[in-house]
């Protein structure tokens, strides 16, 4: 998947009542996928935490002032722009370090429902919000017809990089 996701350290925490072999590193390999379609040529590293509605709603609650569940959350971004670096000249990379990407929180239970209403496999719709939650880390949005584009575009190829089907296509 390219020399870009060498150097991405993804820590995977997952709650008990979801935790079954094999999901941190299917978790991984859906994050280094949306890396390798847009992350900048440095080391990076991110948290993404695997949990429940009771969580998502909490946390939606006092980031966003939203007082309901929801699928994924995203928290860091600001550096990047599309993928690109907001401030070019600010070209984070010292020697060893890592940037901080950020945090994504996933409701294992919204991934379950919306898998169950949309037709498609829990694996999919994981690898979709974790996808569409790393891309919003590197600052793609979709709060304009041309960003959502470029956002879905690289959602595209990341689940192409996955051997998946993108589920909302």
């Amino acid at each position: 998947m390219g020399d870009a996701l060498v150097n991405a350290l993804i820590h995977v925490g997952v709650r008990a009542p979801f935790r079954r072999p094999g999901l941190a590193r299917q978790v991984r390999a859906a994050a280094r996928a949306a890396l390798a379609c847009a992350a900048p040529n440095m080391p990076v590293e991110l948290s993404i935490r695997l949990t429940d509605d009771a969580e998502l709603q909490q946390l939606n609650h006092q980031f966003r002032g939203k007082d309901a569940p929801t699928d994924v959350l995203s928290f860091g971004g600001e550096a990047f722009v599309d993928g690109q670096w907001r401030d070019p000249l600010s070209n984070f990379h010292l020697e060893g370090e890592r940037f901080y990407l950020g945090d994504l929180a996933i409701s294992m239970q919204r991934a379950q429902a919306q898998a169950e209403a949309h037709g498609h496999s829990l694996e999919q719709e994981l690898a979709l919000l974790v996808i569409h939650g790393v891309l919003h880390l590197l600052g793609y949005d979709h709060n304009t017809l041309a960003r959502k584009k470029r956002m879905w575009q690289a959602q595209d190829r990341a689940f192409a990089l996955l051997g998946m089907s993108n589920p909302l296509r």
